[in-house]
């Protein structure tokens, strides 16, 4: 049985996906959720937020986890995630997508690009930066983006 790293007020582990339509971060949120649930034995909710139903709009694919025990009521969008995951790098241009992020979060980028440049255009300034070439990876492999990613 998991044990949960972290846990916010309401016991929760938290993880929102920030993406555009197209690249799997709805998909990704089901299999993450599935993943906590059936492979570590946590309860655990997914949903996806998103705009007009069409490929190239704004996705937000949210998660929680709770230990076992721990009943999860609260379907609202995750708004202080312990993990953001950017299925597109180019989002932050229009999209706020480090809102919320907790000071010892984690995010994690799809980009081809190094760290340094990252870190400068999203200006973070706290938490932990992980950067996977996720297009790269699925692009070699013949799969789609949010395989690599998640």
């Amino acid at each position: 049985m998991a044990v949960l790293p972290k846990k916010n007020d309401l016991g929760f582990y938290e993880i929102r996906l920030e993406s555009i339509g197209g690249l799997g971060a709805n998909l990704a949120g089901k299999m993450l959720a599935e993943a906590g649930v059936i492979g570590q034995g946590l309860n655990g909710t997914n949903f996806s937020s998103y705009g007009s139903e069409k490929k190239g709009t704004p996705v937000k694919s949210f998660i929680r986890f709770a230990e076992p025990g721990v009943e999860i009521h609260d379907h609202s969008p995750v708004l202080e995630p312990h993990v953001i995951g950017i299925f597109h790098e180019a989002l932050y241009k229009t999209v706020d997508v480090l809102r919320g992020l907790r000071k010892d979060g984690i995010v994690l980028v799809n980009s081809a690009r190094t760290f340094e440049e990252v870190k400068s255009d999203f200006n973070l300034s706290y938490g932990t930066l992980a950067i996977v070439d996720a297009l790269g990876i699925s692009v070699e492999e013949r799969t789609r983006v949010n395989t690599a990613t998640i």
